[in-house]
């Protein structure tokens, strides 16, 4: 009975410490400009800017805060203001591209996985989720499975919106990867690789979701390319068999919308017996396709993926860019349907961009250590002040808020 008991209560513990936390390793880079050649403050903020990024990927915020002392920026405290905790910050590599020092670092951090404190989970997160385009559009023929590029995001967003926890755009039309087979890695005009997402301003969201369909093929080609009348009819008979089985597999992608910077990348796939006529066209969003194995397999699928999705991204920090600025007054593009009321608080992040020898831009967030208090709150626009009026310093247009 003793050891029965002591079973069960070290199960309980075991599960309660994984509900309240779980370590993650994660790597980031951080940039600074190198003032005067003195390499001191410079490794410092990229430090604290590469931390502040690894934080962020975890799904945490780090409020950083700073002062300068004889000269030097120094970083006199750094604590988690949501949902963990960043520690074992090692650095692993260094190196100088003209004026600026980048920093690359592993770090381990400690997430709560139920967004226990409810601040960040109570603001509705705008979400882009684009186009899903087919690696190989020939596959979607069969059945006319073309429309699933257009027809799986737009059911994902509504999935989403219908949840209530995030705010989804639909932006099907869109396809945000010029080169496929090798997405979201794309090349530079220098012929480097990089995976952040191109002109994601456009889109003017906090998140933005795609993807691409890899694999909608038959497991076995020769189903519905038997020339041989009896053995094509012997094969339509013989629908439950694994020569029916067709593939999906698709690569999903989660990017910051205001950086660029890729931070979730998964593929999901799974199989189902496709036994519909060629030369029948359903559509992905039909009731023929519905009533099929394959069409519940996907379906299967799909709703795992909001799953994640929402699981992923409801408990990250809602931010948002601000649009103007007039003294101590502040703008920023949110509105009634974030969830956004009179008193709330935010962290100002200031957005930097520095250009490297090809001239191509990377962009930053520092946070400001500025607190903006919600004065309005507007269909599309909310106007917040800040709480000290002599703090409006540097704030522009671009930057972005972050609840706390």
């Amino acid at each position: 009975m003793f050891n029965l008991l002591l079973k069960y209560t070290l199960f309980i513990a075991l599960m309660f410490t994984h509900l309240v936390a779980q370590a993650l390793t994660v790597e980031a880079e951080g940039q600074a400009v190198i003032q005067n050649n003195n390499l001191g403050p410079a490794r410092k903020a990229a430090i604290a800017a590469a931390t502040q990024q690894a934080s962020m990927q975890a799904a945490v915020y780090v409020s950083s805060s700073q002062q300068v002392r004889d000269g030097i920026l120094e970083i006199d405290n750094m604590q988690i203001t949501t949902l963990g905790q960043v520690e074992n910050v090692q650095v692993l590599e260094e190196k100088i591209v003209g004026n600026i020092l980048v920093v690359r670092i592993s770090a381990d951090v400690f997430t709560d996985t139920g967004c226990k404190d409810g601040t960040s989970d109570r603001f509705l997160k705008s979400i882009a989720i684009t186009a899903f385009p087919l690696e190989h559009p020939t596959q979607g023929n069969l059945g006319g499975l073309g429309d699933t590029a257009w027809e799986m995001p737009n059911l994902i967003a509504s999935k989403l919106t219908a949840r209530g926890n995030l705010r989804p755009f639909k932006a099907s039309h869109l396809n945000i990867y010029p080169v496929l087979q090798t997405s979201p890695s794309r090349q530079l005009d220098d012929g480097a690789l990089t995976s952040v997402a191109a002109n994601v301003n456009n889109l003017d969201t906090q998140f933005i979701v795609s993807g691409v369909i890899r694999d909608m093929a038959m497991v076995d080609p020769r189903t519905h390319a038997e020339d041989n009348y009896f053995v094509d009819l012997y094969n339509r008979l013989d629908y439950r068999s694994r020569k029916h089985l067709r593939n999906f597999q698709l690569d999903l992608f989660i990017h910051d919308g205001f950086s660029g910077a890729l931070l979730m990348e998964r593929r999901y796939q799974t199989q189902g017996v496709w036994s519909l006529p060629q030369e029948l066209r359903a559509g992905f969003n039909s009731q023929a396709f519905a009533n099929q194995e394959y069409g519940q397999a996907v379906s299967k699928l799909l709703h795992e993926m909001v799953d994640e999705l929402e699981s992923n991204l409801r408990c990250r920090p809602f931010s948002a860019r601000i649009t103007h600025t007039e003294n101590n007054q502040i703008w920023f593009k949110a509105g009634t349907s974030s969830g956004i009321k009179r008193g709330d608080k935010f962290n100002i992040l200031h957005r930097s961009t520095f250009y490297d020898v090809q001239m191509r831009p990377t962009h930053q967030l520092t946070d400001t250590d500025r607190t903006l208090v919600v004065d309005e709150v507007h269909p599309n626009i909310i106007k917040g002040h800040l709480v000290n009026i002599a703090q409006h310093q540097n704030i522009l247009p671009g930057d972005i808020v972050v609840s706390k």
